[in-house]
């Protein structure tokens, strides 16, 4: 049973890694999810539920700083709200448009058209653009040491 848990949690955990590039995929919940699973596939005697609720922390955390991050790069290199709104929209846009990394354009292009529709110049919409950039390659940084730390409490467990 134990190779069906491990089995489990890697799915999850590999879905999550592609969760860093897709952005519609919310990566570190899917991994702790299967962390749960493998962990009640064992009852809970492998993985514990202590070391289920530290899983579960470190996702809720890897949401917290990923959606703070995103916030901080733009708001830090001076984006409106409108900015913000149309870096997440274009990001969306983008993901389909041109996967897998259209997500990151999308966002650039999203913040820059934005910002030049709600009146601002183009030298400001650049550097929101940037800020918008920046703040997505915090998010998913701060997302992988976040994944690597659930790895490191969970497959030890399981191998």
């Amino acid at each position: 049973m134990v190779w069906f848990a491990f089995t489990v949690f890697l799915v999850a955990y590999i879905v999550a890694f592609a969760g860093l590039i897709l952005p519609v995929l919310p990566g570190v919940p899917i991994a702790a999810l299967g962390a749960i699973i493998a962990a009640w596939m064992l009852s809970f005697k492998v993985i514990t539920v202590t070391q289920v609720i530290i899983v579960a922390l470190l996702a809720a955390l890897a949401v917290v700083l990923d959606y703070l991050a995103g916030v901080v790069g733009a708001k830090g290199f001076g984006a409106s709200t409108a900015g913000v709104w149309g870096s997440v929209i274009g990001s969306v846009i983008g993901l389909f448009f041109f996967p897998p990394f259209g997500f990151l354009v999308g966002a650039i292009l999203g913040a820059i058209v934005a910002e030049i529709v709600s009146g601002r110049q183009l030298n400001e919409a650049l550097r929101a653009a940037w800020g918008v950039f920046l703040g997505t390659l915090g998010g998913i940084f701060v997302k992988i040491l976040l994944l690597i730390a659930i790895g490191i409490v969970v497959f030890p467990r399981l191998l």
